[in-house]
């Protein structure tokens, strides 16, 4: 199964936890085919690397488990960037940084700690949420749960197809239908 394919799929079934646009976006975007403008012309400058960094980190901090770096969320987040979001999109979603660089006077990464999080709890609580947003909080989660500490260490894991644990059937019990 190809990287694109497995994404397609896990967004399907988190469908429940992320947007709807975003949920659109990685389902169009992943697909190939001719006249997409996805990932052309994609550069991404070390200051916005760094800023998708610190954000992943601010909204999943390590704690007992992986944080949002140590699960290589900024990567996938600029992977996910690169080859499913088409040029509008990436515009849309570098304006928000760069509008939360203006609000942190010049440089988000030179802000306090203090400074960064309430520049990202004001982004949170505005009444009408901006598309970098919710991109930069749904690639968050999705990049978070789809890593291996995300999936093996912050969720409940079952390795499939697992271990075969039977039934023995009691006298005069009756069969499970099959659907």
């Amino acid at each position: 199964m190809k990287r694109r394919d497995a994404i397609s799929r896990v967004a399907l079934l988190m469908g429940g936890m992320l947007s709807a646009g975003t949920l659109a976006t990685v389902l169009e975007g992943c697909k190939s085919g001719g006249g997409s403008t996805v990932g052309k012309d994609f550069a991404i400058t070390p200051e916005h690397g760094e800023m998708i960094a610190e954000i992943a980190e601010i909204i999943l901090p390590k704690t007992s488990t992986a944080g949002a770096k140590e699960a290589k969320v900024p990567e996938f987040i600029q992977f996910m960037l690169k080859e499913c979001y088409k040029d509008e999109q990436q515009k849309a979603f570098f304006a928000g940084l760069d509008k939360l660089n203006e609000g942190a006077k010049g440089s988000f990464m030179k802000a306090t700690a203090e400074e960064k999080l309430a520049l990202i709890k004001a982004e949170d609580s505005a009444k009408e949420k901006s598309e970098f947003w919710s991109t930069m909080k749904d690639l968050t989660v999705l990049g978070y749960f789809t890593s291996e500490p995300g999936a093996t260490k912050a969720l409940e894991y079952l390795e499939v197809p697992g271990k075969y644990e039977g039934i023995k059937l009691q006298k005069g019990q009756k069969a499970w239908a099959m659907s």
